[in-house]
């Protein structure tokens, strides 16, 4: 019985731990979208970043592939 009340105890903690940690659920639907548009803003901000890098090193790579039928 004490082993029961202890394991559903460490449950409700656990449980209590992770609502806490967990970021706030907008409660509007305006809320939401606004909530949805930052998040995208974040990942096309990554994407134009990688898609900058990428273009850098395929014309490193072109530059390296000229300079090699060259020498």
């Amino acid at each position: 019985m004490l082993r029961t009340l202890s394991a559903l105890a460490l449950a409700c903690a656990l449980v209590l731990a992770v609502r806490a940690q967990a970021p706030a659920v907008p409660k509007t639907t305006l809320e939401q979208l606004k909530a949805l548009k930052a998040a995208n803003q974040t990942q096309l901000e990554k994407q134009t970043a990688l898609l900058l890098k990428l273009d850098e090193l395929q014309k490193e790579a072109a530059q390296i592939r000229f300079l090699t039928k060259r020498g």
